[in-house]
């Protein structure tokens, strides 16, 4: 079990397209890994677990961002969903220190990933510039931008865009006033089956060129194989195994 004195927590990314489960499997799994560590988790609802209490950190902020992205996002205008994201992006690179000053945590822990994600989704609301710039060159922006660094674990959920679809339209189903719009009307502009395939192979080259710039490891599972009960385990005995492996290390 990692101590409260730890300078520098570990940090780790559940990544992967919509519908891979990172956010259902990531918040179970965080709650198994609670009983180790204590836990930040930035992002959207951001919060701390320790000693299995659960606090939310600047719900006011997080409520905002909410409704702005809900607003924006029903424009459908590609550059005003990508400045949202880029505000967001800038907002966490605030908000993950912050965090970690004030709860001091084992553990941060997330879904998606402020420097990768970014790299990946600048090409779908900035296409002109997305074909300019490399992957390398997105990636360096996406770090100056969130001033955040990489993490030391990232877990890919590897899902086919079919079943992603589904599970997608599985979640809208359960929106209020689902039945008074169309359902492209629910769905955000990359939750298109061939958009997704596109999306997934993206994850994997954007995580190899980030492996030049600096060392993190990856692991992958395929959640069309397993229950998210699964997949939350999973990840809670790689988290645990990875930070074994990491103690063992520096303690040689």
């Amino acid at each position: 079990m990692a101590t409260s004195s730890q300078k520098k927590p570990l940090r780790v990314s559940v990544i992967g397209i919509d519908g891979s489960g990172k956010s259902s499997t990531t918040l179970r799994a965080i709650l198994r890994l609670g009983s180790d560590f204590s836990i930040c988790k930035p992002g959207r609802d951001p919060f701390a677990l320790q000693s299995g209490q659960i606090t939310y950190c600047l719900p006011r902020i997080s409520r905002f961002f909410e409704s702005f992205f809900k607003y924006v996002d029903a424009t459908k205008k590609r550059s005003w969903i990508g400045m949202s994201r880029i505000l967001f992006v800038f907002y966490q690179g605030w908000l993950e220190p912050y965090m970690i000053r004030k709860y001091h945590p084992d553990l941060v822990i997330n879904t998606r990933c402020m420097i990768i994600d970014p790299a990946i989704y600048s090409h779908l609301y900035y296409p002109r510039l997305g074909n300019r710039l490399s992957l390398k060159q997105k990636l360096q922006i996406a770090r100056s931008l969130s001033r955040l660094p990489f993490r030391d674990l990232y877990i890919f959920l590897n899902t086919p865009a079919r079943i992603a679809m589904e599970r997608i339209y599985k979640r809208i189903a359960g929106e209020p006033g689902y039945r008074s719009q169309s359902r492209e009307y629910w769905l955000h502009l990359h939750e298109q089956e061939t958009i997704l395939n596109h999306l997934s192979e993206r994850f994997r080259e954007t995580l190899i060129v980030a492996q030049q710039m600096a060392p993190f490891k990856v692991i992958e599972i395929d959640t069309s194989q397993h229950p998210e009960e699964e997949v939350a385990e999973w990840i809670h005995q790689q988290v645990r195994l990875f930070h074994q492996n990491l103690l063992t290390y520096f303690n040689y």
